[in-house]
């Protein structure tokens, strides 16, 4: 399962693009017909600072710059006449956090009527000028397994005090807030990352505070060093904290932040909230065998976090992208911006001259040994090299198939004994970059290395892996430990790497694929996605080339 805390992240962090590993489902009604790439060359040009990033687009340096984040610079450069700018909804979710497991929150009728006294759509006009969405669920709207109301404005204040007035709050003469027993409930502090640091998410601490008092709520915020907050949060020392999450398209997350099992110090469980019938609907859904039990506990526990309301949701911050429009064929929807992999596909100059594409990588990428790089600049490169046997339909954002043409989840076994297999069919005909042939014999040995050696990035994928078997060159099955049906996405995400290469690998902690001396293992990266890397200048860019065995190249999306 995904270690929920590694997405924690301060407002005032950058969210990364995330880059699916050829994400490329041709052959199906509804998606995409894109073959390519129609480049020859991908420039991915490092500029580390925001402004510097600004002005490089607008001077024409950068064909695509992804991940905008503020609103200032969205406004300019959506001035600039020779760039088209493209909004989605993003995996972005800002929450109020709230201390369930002291008073006055461990009313769940209070923490309802806090979240009803914030009014989200102002938040959203007025701090970040309209890109974001007001949010009422805990997982972003852009996720499939959202529920359809996840957007629905519940702010109304009146209501908010009927539902206290019905649960026995009251009012002191001067608009103090009483609990049930009589006590008034006293002031409180909402933790905050310091101004200077985050000033938006001050601001927005100071709005939300202020709205409180509407219910009888004196709040008062308390900017704190960020580290010093999430210590607070862990130790569940605090009655109030802001704070954003970057989350992924599933909902087996929710386990991790709501399931009273988590609810240790430095337990990803920060509420404290405690429900049985929750632990019952989380439970159910993390162990579900197959889809559709999986959409039925999900849609019961999200159902419950609405009653219960252990944390106020408050928006999804918006993707934005601006593209030169000096080239053509770019690809959006609703859920994706320009800088995607459809997009590096398709585009092509719009005058007919073959030129690189020049992207944006806003970090230096270090480390591109696939073992041990953790950073998302790292993997927007090796996302373009490797590939996984499955990635999402850019439309519906489920699974489609990438390496694999299908694939079957089925629970095996009588009691105990009962497990969750995975069985995929891995594509005919396919190459590596390097020319030799792809079978699932060569994802079989990924996934036998990345066990074996208990490799940290990806051992909560491969934990509950039994074993591997391939009966034949284009099958893999895989047999895991238990029930899941999560476990899919875990082992089809996987990067597949060439047995080849595997066997040579000599130290995977320290293996440089850049280095020609072969002391740690092979020289190059090899892979299956659309590109490889041609050459990379740190500091300044990276120059990757198309891969001419790529499998949609030739347009027949094998």
């Amino acid at each position: 399962m995904h270690h929920a805390k590694t997405i924690l992240c301060a407002l005032f962090m950058i969210l990364l693009p995330c880059f699916s590993s050829a994400a490329f489902c041709g052959g199906k009604t509804g998606e995409p017909d894109i073959h390519g790439p129609k480049i020859s060359e991908l420039s991915m040009i490092i500029i580390s600072n925001p402004d510097a990033q600004i002005m490089a687009a607008e001077a024409g340096e950068l064909d695509i710059m992804g991940d905008i984040a503020r609103p200032s610079d969205i406004d300019r450069l959506a001035e600039n006449k020779e760039l088209a700018m493209s909004t989605a909804r993003g995996f972005h979710a800002f929450f109020l956090l709230l201390n369930n497991k002291k008073s006055p929150w461990n009313s769940a009728a209070l923490r309802r009527a806090a979240a009803m006294s914030i009014d989200r759509s102002s938040i959203v006009r007025m701090i970040f000028s309209g890109y974001c969405e007001p949010i009422n669920s805990w997982l972003p709207p852009v996720s499939p397994w959202a529920p359809a109301d996840s957007a629905a404005d519940i702010y109304d204040p009146q209501a908010a005090r009927e539902l206290l007035k019905k649960n026995g709050y009251s009012w002191t003469l001067s608009g103090r807030l009483t609990a049930p027993d009589g006590s008034e409930v006293p002031p409180m502090k909402l933790l905050t990352p310091l101004a200077r640091v985050a000033p938006t998410t001050a601001e927005l601490a100071q709005i939300i505070a202020d709205s409180l008092s509407v219910i009888g709520i004196s709040a008062e915020t308390e900017p704190i060093d960020f580290s010093v907050m999430i210590n607070r949060l862990d130790r569940k020392d605090y009655s109030m904290a802001v704070l954003a999450w970057g989350m992924g398209r599933n909902p087996d997350s929710l386990y991790s932040f709501y399931h009273s099992s988590m609810d240790f110090e430095g337990g990803y469980n920060m509420t404290g909230i405690s429900d049985a019938r929750l632990d019952g609907a989380l439970e159910a859904l993390r162990g579900a065998p197959d889809e559709q039990t999986a959409r039925a506990a999900s849609a019961e526990a999200q159902r419950i976090l609405a009653e219960l309301m252990p944390s106020v949701p408050i928006y999804s911050r918006l993707s934005v992208a601006a593209v030169s429009k000096k080239w053509k064929n770019i690809f959006t929807t609703d859920s994706i911006t320009a800088d995607n992999m459809w997009t590096l596909l398709g585009a092509e100059p719009a005058d007919g001259k073959d030129r690189p594409l020049r992207m944006l990588l806003a970090e230096e990428p270090r480390n591109l040994n696939p073992f041990t790089a953790s950073s998302a600049y790292s993997w927007q490169v090796l996302g373009l090299i490797y590939e996984s046997l499955l990635t999402t339909n850019p439309y519906t954002l489920e699974n489609c198939g990438a390496i694999a043409s299908s694939w079957e989840v089925k629970t095996a076994g009588e009691g105990k004994g009962r497990h969750t297999e995975l069985v995929f069919r891995v594509k005919e005909g396919l190459l590596w970059n390097d020319g030799s042939p792809l079978t699932a014999r060569d994802i079989k040995a990924t996934i036998d290395f990345l066990r074996r050696n208990k490799i940290p990035r990806f051992f909560d994928a491969v934990k509950n892996i039994k074993k591997t078997e391939t009966p034949d060159d284009h099958t893999l099955r895989i047999v895991m430990d238990g029930v899941s049906y999560w476990y899919l996405d875990n082992a089809a995400s996987l990067p597949a790497i060439p047995a080849a290469v595997i066997e040579k690998i000599k130290d995977w902690q320290r293996w440089d694929p850049l280095a020609e001396d072969g002391r740690t293992g092979p020289h190059g990266l090899i892979g299956s996605g659309p590109f490889m890397l041609k050459s990379y200048r740190p500091g300044e860019y990276l120059m990757l080339e198309r891969n001419p065995h790529y499998r949609r190249l030739g347009g027949d999306g094998r």
